[in-house]
């Protein structure tokens, strides 16, 4: 097909520098869990970009060679600081699964799960400061949180591990899958998270995630900065 000029670790909802696990994960969640799937009513051409994207990302070779053509024509910063880019459209809540409207802002959140429903990409170029240091709330390691494993769920309580821009690992008693959905509430920031995989360790369970969604409460400070 011809040259992508979209970014593709943004139509994948990842950062540059997340590692394989977390394209692969986030890629079967945008095919199923949100729908963009022909099959399960989904955007043809969506879903053309959406497999291109994970082609090249997925590809150790490819990757390499794609990141090199966008350090090269990646344009200078403005006088002015950083031009926010639109944010992405969901076709469905990723939590509840509820018809989103086409445009979403940094704040919107799902009308019947009141999930966040703008994406961690949009949202961490939107609200980064001139300087370039991520503003995103300051999360302190083993704070309690709450995580809801479905939208009837109750919440419960969980203790987090390690978060950064894209995932997240936390350790919960609560009977948790991995290729599921969850939602979590931090200190600071809610989201949604596609889980990855789940590990037993000294009776409970250790959950590690790619973030999905997410919305700040507050503008400034830095996330947990270790890989999840």
């Amino acid at each position: 097909m011809a040259e992508e000029r979209r970014n593709l670790y943004r139509i994948l909802h990842v950062q540059p520098e997340a590692p394989a696990e977390l394209i692969a994960a986030a890629y079967r969640c945008l095919m199923t869990k949100l729908r963009h799937h022909p099959d399960l009513g989904g955007d043809h051409d969506s879903a053309v970009r959406i497999n291109h994207a994970y082609a090249v990302l997925s590809d150790p070779q490819q990757r390499l060679q794609y990141d090199e053509r966008r350090r090269k024509r990646r344009p200078a910063p403005s006088a002015g600081g950083v031009t926010e880019p639109p944010p992405r459209s969901l076709q469905t809540c990723p939590f509840c699964g509820l018809a989103v409207p086409r445009r979403l802002e940094a704040d919107s959140r799902c009308q019947r799960c009141e999930s966040p429903l703008a994406s961690i990409a949009y949202n961490f170029r939107a609200t980064r400061e001139l300087s370039g240091r991520r503003s995103a709330p300051r999360v302190e390691k083993n704070c309690p949180i709450m995580l809801r494993i479905s939208p009837s769920a109750t919440p419960v309580p969980a203790v987090l591990r390690d978060l950064s821009l894209s995932g997240i690992s936390l350790i919960t008693r609560a009977d948790v899958h991995a290729d599921t959905t969850i939602r979590i509430e931090v200190p600071g920031v809610e989201a949604v998270a596609h889980v990855i995989k789940v590990q037993l360790r000294e009776g409970a369970n250790l959950v590690r995630g790619c973030l999905l969604t997410a919305l700040y409460s507050r503008k400034s400070g830095v996330f947990v900065s270790e890989t999840v």
